[in-house]
């Protein structure tokens, strides 16, 4: 594990794991393996669209649960008074 656990080196790691090591996550991020070795023992955070690049590999895909769900948070929000 990193010397610092954050919410960034939990992505990333899960993120090699997902395409098979640093090698094929640094080139899907377009960085290079020593940059992506630093943010993973923690040495300071990716830029936040490296890391949203990330966040894309690991989170499940959108599916038709996900359009119901959106649609019903959509049906309680506020109206306006104006």
């Amino acid at each position: 594990p990193p010397p610092q656990v954050t919410v960034y080196t939990r992505v990333l790691h899960r993120a090699c794991q997902i395409l098979g090591g640093v090698d094929q996550l640094a080139a899907h991020l377009k960085v290079s393996r020593t940059m992506l070795h630093r943010w993973l023992e923690g040495e300071g955070n990716p830029p936040p669209s490296v890391f949203l690049k990330a966040v894309d590999l690991i989170l499940p895909t959108w599916g038709p649960e996900d359009d119901a769900l959106a649609k019903a948070i959509a049906a309680t929000r506020p109206k306006n008074d104006n």
